[in-house]
């Protein structure tokens, strides 16, 4: 099982590991409850953690789409974002700073996919559909 518990929480089970004050032969086999606890979890950090493992997994993905600003236009690109079996977490639109033709918007969007893979296939589906496209790769490090 995997479990998320505050450090001083886990000092039990620490304890059991190889080489810790409760690593005695006569504990071997046996069946032994460590209470794990804690109340100290920074929930808004481990959301964090969480989410740059999933980008790191690329099964969270960022990318800038170019689409139409006629009705429908973002539809269109949901629905090919449905289709692929992206699930979308985060989007916006952005019209005031894009510098190309005034009947296009940029969509900024986060998705959540199953993979590598899963992203290959889902960028390649975006480009064949012609969307001009800005993709970010986990590895690509921005600092500002």
């Amino acid at each position: 099982e995997k479990m998320v518990v505050e450090g001083g929480g886990a000092s039990g089970l620490a304890a059991l590991l190889p080489g810790g004050k409760l690593d005695r032969p006569e504990l071997k086999g046996k069946n032994i409850v460590v209470p794990l606890c804690g109340g100290n979890i920074d929930t808004t950090v481990l959301g964090r953690v969480l989410d740059r493992g999933l980008s790191a997994d690329n099964r969270l993905c960022n990318f800038v789409a170019t689409v139409s600003d006629r009705p429908g236009g973002i539809a269109k690109l949901t629905d090919l974002l449905s289709r692929e079996g992206a699930s979308i977490k985060d989007i916006y639109h952005e019209r005031a700073w894009l510098y190309t033709s005034i009947d296009q918007v940029q969509v900024k969007c986060v998705v959540e996919l199953h993979g590598k893979e899963h992203a290959r296939k889902l960028k390649k589906a975006l480009l064949d559909a012609g969307y001009p496209l800005m993709w970010r790769e986990p590895d690509d490090h921005v600092v500002m």
